[in-house]
């Protein structure tokens, strides 16, 4: 149903379709879809939609996958079903001909999707707040080739790839915060973007905990603002996919450029054993992928304990990086703790 005039509110109920109200839906508009389970792969491709459900601990707003996959664009994209999409308009390579701006998704539980449980693509002020993504084969929270997006208030656990994921972006002017991920193969995975805070998030029991990665393509990684979050025990064991077995890495510059890590907790990552462990590391990727060595990044403030090998690692890659006022025990090189 929806109101008479003005911007519309559809609401939708059990047994009925989220897709029909967004469909029906035009700039403005909001869908509040009432508690219970819907059994939908869900596309938006409309500007200044708001999708909004009940995040609440008795009651939530479920989506699942359904049956048969939707043969929409986004099927096609990910190669199967995902929770919810939005999608600008894209050429047959991928490149962005037209943004889709202002789609703000809240208070959902997604769950045991096999691709990705909120999925991006050139987007433009996308807000993803209060969304509980599980056990999705992909990514649980995503966005590519998109810039002015907000990740906030979220919990992402066990999803096979990052639970919340920010790529292919050299002005994502991107925000993520106060966000809960735990079991991915990544917590949070900035690869191939710029300008994103990862701010206050509590991120443990991953294969890596923050990874921000330069995969070697043109623009690289970097201009990244990671802190205040709480960073322990990812000791999770992520075999070789595309690069090397990931396990106990806490935070990770892999290549990054500009980037400043401050007045972060990261404790209990000590797992080891593969090149991202340890607490904090900062290291190389031109003999991995082609990308860069870690330039002008800063780590500042942080307090580093119980981690393996060390609390800060720095393999001694690039030029003008600093360590200043880190409280920890342990540092390769050694004199990198305060």
């Amino acid at each position: 149903s929806a109101a008479a005039s003005g911007p519309h509110t559809f609401r939708v109920t059990p047994g009925h379709s989220i897709q029909a109200a967004i469909d029906a839906a035009h700039p403005g508009d909001t869908i509040v879809v009432e508690p219970g389970k819907y059994q939908e792969s869900l596309q938006i491709t409309t500007n200044d939609i708001t999708l909004r459900g009940a995040d609440a601990s008795d009651r939530n707003t479920v989506i699942e996958p359904p049956a048969t996959a939707p043969n929409n664009l986004c099927t096609q994209v990910n190669g199967g079903a995902s929770g919810i999409c939005v999608l600008g308009q894209v050429d047959m390579n991928g490149n962005v001909l037209r943004n889709v701006e202002g789609v703000h998704i809240i208070g959902f539980t997604i769950t045991s999707f096999p691709q990705n449980g909120v999925f991006g693509y050139g987007t433009n002020d996308l807000e993803v707040s209060q969304v509980s993504a599980f056990n999705d084969g992909g990514y649980g929270v995503s966005r590519f080739e998109s810039t002015r997006t907000i990740f906030r208030d979220n919990s992402v656990a066990g999803n096979a790839e990052a639970g919340l994921y920010v790529g292919d972006s050299p002005d994502a002017d991107t925000w993520v915060v106060n966000n809960k991920s735990w079991g991915n193969g990544f917590g949070v995975f900035v690869r191939h973007a710029h300008e994103v805070n990862v701010e206050g998030n509590t991120v443990w029991d991953n294969c890596v905990g923050i990874l921000v990665l330069d995969d070697g393509q043109v623009g690289g990684a970097g201009n990244v603002i990671v802190s205040g979050n709480d960073v322990h025990g990812n000791n999770l064991v992520c075999p070789a996919s595309g690069g090397p077995p990931t396990s106990g890495g806490g935070i990770v510059l892999a290549g990054a450029v500009h980037t400043l890590v401050a007045n972060n907790n990261v404790n209990n990552n000590n797992a080891g054993g593969t090149v991202a462990s340890g607490g904090i590391v900062l290291l190389s990727v031109q003999m991995m992928d082609g990308g860069s060595a870690v330039i002008d990044d800063t780590v500042r403030g942080n307090d580093a304990h119980h981690n393996a090998p060390a609390d800060i690692l720095y393999d001694g890659s690039g030029l003008g990086n600093r360590f200043i006022d880190n409280e920890c025990a342990s540092s390769s090189p050694s004199g990198l703790c305060h």
